[in-house]
């Protein structure tokens, strides 16, 4: 029998309540994406454009984030990802850079528009037939097929420039895209 008064073991079963709530909040893949700025922070220094970090992860885990040699004399591009193509569950990779450091995928068109920090944003979706190229594409293919979303973001300081984002999805719908999208804060 154990010596802890009524209102002992009612404060630890809270306290033990609230460490098992702060426990989910922190490894849930929504909280990982957008409490950890921390690598997004680091990532910031040295480069030139303004680091974006997404305020949400549309409930996909972060699976990696890296910087790679973008090449011509350029800064490397941040590179994170969030899910997996694999899974029936979405997939987000995040590309950041100066100016774009590689072609964007063939077999897209385009699907809409939409503005984000006074810059207008576009999605294209997976063409019908599977098609190098179409003029359009709409919500329903882009559901079931790759996304590829581009934005130029602007500068988050006088001492940074302009940010060319690249939004690649697989499986994601046009609302989950422009809250990701519409989710990219500057981390200076």
């Amino acid at each position: 029998m154990s010596t802890y008064s009524t209102h002992a073991r009612i404060a630890l079963s809270l306290l033990a309540a609230a460490g098992l709530a702060a426990t989910a909040l922190a490894t849930s893949p929504v909280a990982s994406a957008a409490t950890n700025p921390a690598k997004y922070e680091r990532a910031q220094v040295g480069l030139t454009y303004t680091v974006y970090a997404p305020t949400t992860s549309i409930e996909l885990k972060s699976s990696s984030f890296q910087l790679i040699d973008c090449g011509g004399g350029k800064d490397e591009q941040l590179i994170a990802s969030f899910g997996s193509q694999m899974s029936d569950s979405g997939w987000i990779n995040l590309n950041e850079s100066q100016t774009g450091c590689e072609d964007g995928p063939d077999g897209v068109g385009l699907v809409t528009k939409f503005k984000v920090q006074g810059a207008t944003a576009t999605i294209m979706g997976s063409c019908k037939g599977q098609v190098s190229s179409c003029s359009k594409s709409n919500p329903a293919r882009l559901r079931k097929g790759s996304g590829y979303t581009t934005v130029t973001l602007p500068a988050g300081s006088s001492a940074l420039g302009s940010t060319f984002v690249e939004v690649y999805t697989d499986g994601m719908s046009v609302k989950d895209i422009k809250a990701f999208v519409t989710g990219l804060k500057p981390v200076q």
